[in-house]
């Protein structure tokens, strides 16, 4: 069952359909570092399985609808975060990902800079 808890704008019946259980959706820590990602919409929604098991979910859609989606809370908060600061406007994100001092794998996302007209920008991280 899912249950869609946050939406950044209003979706249709065929993107909410894209956005949670399409066969077709890209998870994330599938996409190669580097992959440009237009962000067009972000939802949140709570799978439930059978098994009474539940996860908190995230999907990005793009402008050509293009689904991707993860349960990371490093992308997530990240891609929360450029939201707020966008404000509405559209942007792109660079998908990333590293491992933490502990050795733990994470996936994570940076502004795209070129996305948002900074093309002169520089921006050591």
């Amino acid at each position: 069952m899912i249950t869609i808890n946050t939406e950044s704008r209003e979706f249709n019946e065929i993107e909410k359909y894209l956005m949670t259980i399409s066969p077709a959706i890209i998870s994330i820590k599938d996409v190669e570092d580097g992959t440009k990602i237009n962000v067009d919409g972000i939802m949140t929604f709570t799978d439930e399985k059978e098994n009474g098991e539940s996860a908190e979910i995230m999907s990005i859609i793009t402008s050509d609808k293009k689904v991707y989606s993860c349960q990371s809370a490093t992308f997530k908060r990240s891609i929360n975060d450029i939201s707020k600061i966008m404000n509405g406007k559209p942007f792109t994100v660079v998908k990333t990902s590293g491992k933490t001092k502990a050795g733990r794998n994470f996936i994570n996302c940076t502004l795209d800079l070129d996305s948002v007209g900074c093309k002169e920008c520089e921006v050591n991280i």
